[in-house]
C-alpha cells in the first residue's frame, strides 16, 4: 500500500465530513431511495421499449460520484447527495477507508474486479480477498461489480462482453455476494455505446459507466437545451437517450488527485465549488 493510496483515502473521507457539516448529506444504503435502487430486479430489462425502472430516478449511495436531486426525492431537506463508490478492488480500502467508514457511520459501495479478488486470495497485499469482501458486506457495504478483468469494453466480441459482464456478476454470487445489480466499466467510456449497454440491461439493473459533471436524479436538465424527463435507457425512436440508469456518471477524486498535483487545499477547494454548483443549476432550472 503505498503512501498516495493512504492520503488518497484520507482526503476522500475528510472532504466528506466537511461536507456533511454544512448540511450536505451523504445517504447510506439504509435510505428507501437507495433500498429501490439496490433491490434484485425481478426481470431482465431489454430495451426495444423501456420498462417502468428505466425512467425512474437514478439511486443514490455511492467515492467519486456526486448526483444532484432538485425534487427531494430522498427527504424534505436534502437537495444534495454524494455517493461513495471504490474501484479496483484495492487492499487499502478494507485496511484504510473501511476504518474510516465505520467510524463516521457511513456505508459505499466497493465494485469488484474478479480476477483481481482472485489475487487477493493469492497476494492479500495489494488487493482484497474474497474474505475481505465478504467481511465488508457483513458490515453492510454494498457489494457490486466491475467486470472479470480490468478491460476496455469497447469493441470486444458477443462472447467476451458476456465473460466481462454475465461473468462477473455469477463470480459475485459465487463466492457468496448476494444480487450485485450494479456494473461499472473500467474506464468508464461506454455510456453511449448500445451494445455494451444491451448487455449490461440483461444483467444489472444500473450502470456506472462514464465521466462527467454533476447530473440531476431525474435525468432531465442534464445538458444545454435537453428535452429529457426521465431516465429511460432508450427515447421513443430509440434512440439511447444521454443521461440514463446505464449511464450513470460520476466524477473521480483521483483524477483530481492527479490533475492538481496531490494539493490537498485545491483539491477540496473544487470539491466545494463542484458540489455548490448544485444550488446554481437548481436556481437555472427553476
Amino acid at each position: 500500500m503505498s503512501n498516495f493510496e493512504s492520503q488518497t483515502c484520507h482526503k476522500v473521507f475528510l472532504v466528506s465530513i466537511i461536507i456533511i457539516s454544512t448540511m450536505i448529506i451523504i445517504t447510506t444504503i439504509s435510505n428507501g431511495f437507495v433500498n429501490t435502487a439496490f433491490s434484485k430486479p425481478t426481470l431482465p430489462h431489454h430495451h426495444v421499449k423501456s420498462s417502468s425502472i428505466n425512467s425512474s430516478p437514478l439511486p443514490s449511495s455511492r467515492t467519486r460520484l456526486l448526483l444532484t436531486n432538485p425534487t427531494n426525492a430522498v427527504s424534505n431537506t436534502t437537495d444534495k447527495i454524494v455517493m461513495l463508490t471504490f474501484g479496483d478492488t484495492k487492499k487499502s480500502q478494507f485496511t484504510i477507508a473501511k476504518p474510516i467508514l465505520d467510524q463516521y457511520g457511513f456505508k459505499a459501495s466497493f465494485f469488484i474486479t474478479c480476477n483481481y479478488a482472485n489475487d487477493g486470495d493469492r497476494n492479500p497485499r495489494y488487493h482484497m480477498s474474497w474474505n475481505d469482501i465478504l467481511e465488508l458486506q457483513n458490515d453492510g457495504q454494498d457489494i457490486e461489480s466491475k467486470g472479470m478483468t480490468p478491460i476496455d469494453l469497447n469493441n470486444l466480441s458477443s462472447s467476451a462482453l458476456n465473460y466481462q459482464i454475465a461473468g462477473s456478476k455469477q463470480c459475485l454470487e459465487s463466492h457468496g455476494i448476494k444480487s450485485p445489480n450494479w456494473f461499472a466499466a473500467k474506464y468508464g467510456d461506454v455510456w453511449d455505446n448500445a451494445t455494451v449497454i444491451n448487455v449490461i440491461s440483461k444483467y444489472y439493473q444500473f450502470a456506472d459507466d462514464g465521466i462527467a459533471n454533476l447530473m440531476f436524479l431525474h435525468c432531465d436538465g442534464y445538458y444545454p437545451n435537453s428535452t429529457q424527463t426521465d431516465c429511460r435507457t432508450y427515447d421513443d425512436e430509440g434512440k439511447l437517450n444521454y443521461a440514463n440508469t446505464y449511464s450513470v456518471r460520476e466524477q473521480s477524486h483521483n483524477h483530481w488527485d492527479r490533475g492538481y498535483l496531490h494539493n490537498d487545499q485545491l483539491i477540496f477547494q473544487k470539491f466545494v465549488q463542484e458540489v455548490n454548483a448544485v444550488s446554481a443549476l437548481i436556481t437555472k432550472k427553476e
